[in-house]
């Protein structure tokens, strides 16, 4: 899974696939926790929908845009990038992919 800058997040967003982003910070314990649970997910999802890292320390910028307060944060975008579903915290893949709405993706 890929670490992407705002722009290129940007660039993603909307692009008419889902894109799923894990909002991390390299001194967050449970974002490294995490970090599995979301690429297990990407695993099972496959090429139905790109999944990201975005660095909030490296991008406060889109963090703040988006209202991500804490990390690990995922957060589920639509084709269209709109918000379908967010997860805040550590939790294991079954209830992330619950969590996010990933049944959408699979359905699609």
């Amino acid at each position: 899974m890929n670490a992407v800058s705002t722009s290129e997040f940007n660039e993603l967003r909307g692009s008419g696939k889902p894109v799923v982003v894990d909002f991390y910070a390299d001194w967050c314990g449970p974002c490294h926790a995490i970090a599995p649970e979301v690429e297990a997910l990407a695993s099972e999802v496959g090429e139905a929908a790109t999944f990201v890292k975005i660095d909030v320390d490296a991008n406060p910028d889109i963090a703040s845009e988006l209202g991500v307060m804490g990390i690990p944060t995922v957060i589920h975008f639509a084709p269209d990038g709109s918000e379908v579903a967010r997860s805040t915290g550590l939790v294991r893949s079954a209830m992330l992919a619950d969590a996010l709405d990933l049944d959408t993706i699979n359905a699609a």
